[in-house]
């Protein structure tokens, strides 16, 4: 007998390796083939979709959204790929659609009714899409949408061994499954200065402004092919799709297979077309804009009085630019005064141009409270106070600003700020007279006050410097542009109203 084995050895382990090699052939045309497309899943006869939060979030088709955007860009790498790649893939190794999960969320910066818009019409998009390359079954077709994804912000933070996480996990164990997402959103702010805020919305919020996507397939039957009992194993390259991860054993087991209450389907629409809720009528709902452009007068300029001499209002205005999140402004400043009483020889007249950006302590679109500010300005005046005392020159400065802002209406349109600035300026200039220095005749005409020889005379000759308080402010601000919500643009308007279902989920 083992002269028999021995004979007939390397035609066994010929055979052995002919049956290894027949078998991952046919196992790889269907799973490996897909295995860089790791949100496509290929089930057995028998098998039933089944994954978990975290396997869904590893390897689900992103589709991204830019902020307060919900239209798809169908220039996207991943979609591109997925339509000259995959579908000819699909249809070549007769794939047949079994089951689809869309999942779309907002980041949590903006206002709640907002997102729960935004995060639905994110996942209609992504399923129109998607579904009308490839039609799934409509009772294999689950569709979510979470306005503020806090699940989606803890696994990413959890997976970047971020060390803000247990606060963050406990803060929303707190507020979250109490429904105070407000108080959530003004503790997270609060915390550092807003330091936090500010860095989970650069490093992990963009990750939060998509639709997700996972797909199940089929083989579809071939009757030339005998039915295998047992299904080949899947390639290790692949998660297993009915065991939840063991690296994350806190990790949830979901079946997305149909909800016990409805969910609203969106196939058969076009992709230019929005989400149509038949069943309930809308209801208007008023949202709040984020104001983009303020502008300000300083009512101590407005009323200026030189003491001793005369009343010289001194217009002027400041444009301040609001990003939509963020501490910084930016302000561009002008005043200009031009005063004059001839028959007493004064004036007051000033060119005055500042560039001043400003940090906020309180930032994230509201940008109230205190602040700190650092300008520059440049400036041309003639100030005269009498027939004896003037002054025209040119001066140049810098410097910082401490200041309060607060609001003074009930829709914080209206904001009154306390301002004190200090700093160093130079002036270059020259003093004049009315009338003739050397023989004091007043012809009507004023001069340099210069007794000196006419050809040693130089214009700009004196110069001043100061170090101290340079300007002190009470200021009126008006919010007077405000950033459109539901389309790009500006308008004057605080707020726009959009349809919400009646006796839905934003009630």
């Amino acid at each position: 007998m083992m002269q028999i084995v021995r004979r007939h050895r390397r035609s066994l382990i010929l055979t052995l390796m002919l049956f290894v090699f027949v078998s991952v052939y046919s196992q790889s045309n269907d799973s490996a083939r897909y295995n860089k497309y790791p949100y496509i899943f290929i089930l057995d006869e028998n098998q039933e979709p089944s994954i978990t939060d975290e396997q869904f979030y590893k390897v689900a088709l992103k589709v991204i959204y830019p902020i307060n955007v919900f239209t798809l860009d169908t220039s996207q790498e991943e979609l591109k790929q997925f339509v000259q790649d995959v579908i000819p893939k699909i249809n070549t190794d007769s794939l047949k659609p079994h089951a689809i999960m869309v999942r779309g969320s907002a980041s949590p910066e903006g206002p709640y009714r907002w997102n729960q818009t935004l995060g639905k019409r994110r996942t209609a998009q992504a399923f129109n899409y998607i579904n009308r390359h490839l039609k799934f079954p409509e009772e294999q077709t689950t569709i979510n949408s979470t306005p503020e994804n806090y699940q989606m912000l803890l696994f990413l933070m959890k997976e970047a061994n971020d060390p803000s996480y247990d606060l963050v996990k406990s803060l929303v164990d707190k507020y979250y499954e109490a429904g105070l997402l407000s108080e959530l959103k003004l503790h997270l702010k609060r915390i550092d200065g807003g330091k936090l805020w500010n860095r989970l919305y650069k490093r992990y919020y963009p990750e939060l402004r998509m639709a997700r996507i996972v797909l199940f397939f089929k083989k579809k039957p071939q009757p030339s092919q005998p039915y295998v009992a047992e299904p080949p194993l899947a390639p290790p390259s692949q998660p297993s799709l009915a065991e939840p991860s063991l690296a994350h054993p806190d990790s949830i087991a979901i079946e997305f297979l149909p909800d016990t209450e409805p969910i609203p389907l969106f196939s058969g629409m076009n992709l230019s077309q929005q989400p149509v809720y038949d069943e309930v009528p809308y209801v208007p709902v008023r949202l709040y804009r984020r104001h983009i452009l303020g502008i300000r007068t300083n009512l101590l300029y407005d009323f200026f009085y030189l003491p001793g001499h005369y009343w010289a209002p001194s217009p002027n205005i400041q444009l301040e630019y609001y990003p939509l999140t963020g501490h910084f402004t930016a302000n561009l400043g002008f005043t200009c005064p031009y005063w004059h009483h001839w028959s007493r020889q004064q004036f007051w007249q000033i060119r005055d141009y500042v560039l001043e950006g400003r940090y906020y302590f309180q930032g994230f679109g509201r940008f109230i409270g205190p602040y700190v500010s650092a300008y520059v300005h440049n400036n041309i005046y003639g100030i005269g106070l009498s027939k004896t005392k003037g002054w025209e020159g040119e001066g140049l400065g810098c410097g910082a600003i401490f200041g309060y802002t607060m609001p003074i209406s009930k829709n914080r349109r209206w904001r009154l700020e306390f301002s004190l600035g200090f700093g160093y300026y130079r002036t270059k200039y020259d003093p004049y007279v009315y009338g003739n220095p050397k023989s004091s005749f007043e012809d009507g005409l004023y001069y340099y006050d210069y007794l000196g020889k006419k050809e040693n005379f130089k214009e700009r000759n004196h110069v001043f410097s100061w170090l101290g308080p340079t300007n002190i402010g009470v200021h009126l601000t008006y919010d007077l542009l405000y950033r459109r919500i539901q389309k790009k643009g500006v308008s004057f308007n605080r707020s726009e109203l959009y349809q919400r279902r009646k006796g839905g989920a934003d009630e």
